[in-house]
C-alpha cells in the first residue's frame, strides 16, 4: 500500500505497509497445535484447563480468589492508557456486574498490566479497578505483564479481549500471541485484527462505530456492542456449543500461522526497504 503523505517531495521513497508479527518458536503453544494437527478435540480442552490452572495459581497467589476452570475467563491484559480503554468493559456497570455475578453461565475477569509512572489517569484507573474488583469475587487485577505472565494470560484466557478506540491501535499484537495459544480474541476492528478477524469463524468483532462522533459517544456505543456480544454470542456458545467455540478456537489458530509470524515480516522488511 503506497500513501500519499509525501506528494509534494520529489526523489523520496514511498511509505509502505509492512505488517507487524510475533515470534511463533516464542509464543506458540506447541502441545496445542500438535492436538490440532491430530484433530484431537478433546486435547484441547483439557491442555486449556490445564492452562487455566496455572494461571490460577497466580490469581490466588495475587488477590486470594480462588477461580474455576469452567467459567469462561476473559482476559484485559496491555499498556493501561487512555486509548486503549481498560474501562470500557465495566463501562455497562449494572450488565457487567450482572455478568460476574449471576449464579449460572458468568464470566471470570482478568486485568492485568501497568500505568506508566507518570500517567496520573492511568495510574487513577488501575486503582479504580482494583478498588472494583475487590467488591466482585470473579473479577481481580494482576499486577505486571512481564513475559512470563504475558504468557500465562495468553495461555488461561478463553478470551483475549482487546478495546481501542477505532484509528488510535498501531498494531495491538498480544492478539496474535493469544491466538497462538488458544485464546479467541474479540476486539474492536483495528490494527493487525483488520488483516486477520472474521467475525465468528476465527473471532469476534465488536461492530465499527463512527468514527465522527465524540469520543464519548464512541465508548458509550463500544461498550453497549461490547456487552451485547457477551450476552448474546459468546457466553452462550462457551456454554451451550462447545463444538462450535472449538471450531473457532481452531480456525483461530490456523489463520495466525503462518502470516502472523516473524520469519514474514523480515522477509517483508528486506523485500520492500532494503532489497529494493
Amino acid at each position: 500500500m503506497t500513501v500519499d503523505m509525501w506528494k509534494n517531495d520529489v526523489d523520496t521513497s514511498n511509505i509502505v505497509a509492512i505488517t507487524n508479527a510475533q515470534n511463533t518458536k516464542l509464543w506458540k503453544s506447541k502441545e496445542l497445535y500438535e492436538a490440532l494437527e491430530n484433530d484431537m478435540d478433546y486435547e484441547i480442552e483439557a491442555i486449556k484447563k490445564r492452562y487455566k490452572r496455572e494461571l490460577f495459581e497466580v490469581v490466588a497467589d495475587q488477590t486470594g480468589k480462588i477461580f474455576d476452570e469452567d467459567v469462561l475467563m476473559v482476559v484485559w491484559a496491555r499498556r493501561f492508557v487512555e486509548y486503549k480503554r481498560p474501562w470500557l468493559l465495566r463501562m455497562k456497570i449494572e450488565r457487567f456486574k450482572h455478568l460476574i455475578e449471576k449464579e449460572k453461565q458468568p464470566i471470570q475477569v482478568i486485568w492485568a498490566g501497568k500505568p506508566h509512572p507518570f500517567d496520573q489517569y492511568g495510574i487513577n484507573l488501575f486503582n479504580d479497578l482494583i478498588k472494583l474488583c475487590s467488591t466482585l469475587k470473579r473479577a481481580v487485577v494482576l499486577v505486571g505483564y512481564e513475559l512470563k505472565l504475558s504468557k500465562l494470560l495468553k495461555r488461561g484466557a478463553d478470551i483475549w479481549l482487546n478495546t481501542p478506540r477505532l484509528t488510535r491501535e498501531a498494531y495491538g499484537t498480544s492478539g496474535m500471541t493469544a491466538a497462538m495459544n488458544g485464546a479467541i480474541n474479540l476486539s474492536t476492528l483495528d490494527g493487525w485484527f483488520i488483516e486477520f478477524a472474521k467475525d465468528g469463524v476465527n473471532s469476534f468483532v465488536i461492530t465499527p462505530v463512527d468514527t465522527s462522533l465524540s469520543f464519548e459517544q464512541q465508548d458509550d456505543i463500544d461498550a453497549t456492542n461490547l456487552m451485547n456480544i457477551l450476552e448474546d454470542t459468546v457466553v452462550p456458545m462457551y456454554y451451550k456449543d462447545k463444538e462450535k467455540w472449538l471450531r473457532i478456537i481452531k480456525q483461530s489458530m490456523r489463520d495466525v500461522l503462518p502470516y502472523f509470524d516473524s520469519d514474514r515480516m523480515l522477509e517483508e522488511y528486506y523485500e520492500k526497504l532494503y532489497d529494493v
